[in-house]
């Protein structure tokens, strides 16, 4: 994460929020939730259906999950995205309506084990 190109905006936080300890198990569950939210909610170049290219969006899970539990606010998690999509992908910013569908299926990942 340290070594990409982020956006400033972005960048800031995850300098700055230290990452909260979260077992291995637990990791690997919600890196699983995100990997679905990813491929069948916000999906910009639409493979949800496509077999042979379910980890397309893999090497985002790392930054996600990272702004998700170091409490990324949800503009940041749109910044993201929405940089993944035009640096990495050169396509246009998701409509809104998807982004908001996006966030709020990645909020409801549950983060704590305890909850």
């Amino acid at each position: 994460m340290k070594n990409r190109a982020l956006a400033p905006e972005v960048r800031k936080v995850w300098m700055t929020t230290p990452a909260p300890r979260i077992d291995k198990y637990e990791s690997r569950r919600i890196r699983v939730a995100i990997r679905r939210v990813l491929l069948e909610v916000w999906d910009p170049i639409g493979i949800r259906d496509e077999p042979n290219a379910q980890d397309e969006y893999d090497s985002y899970l790392g930054d996600v999950f990272e702004l998700l539990t170091t409490g990324a606010p949800d503009d940041e998690l749109k910044a993201y995205l929405n940089w993944v999509s035009a640096e990495r992908m050169g396509l246009r910013d998701a409509p809104d309506e998807i982004m908001a569908s996006t966030i709020s299926a990645l909020r409801n990942i549950r983060l704590d084990p305890d909850l």
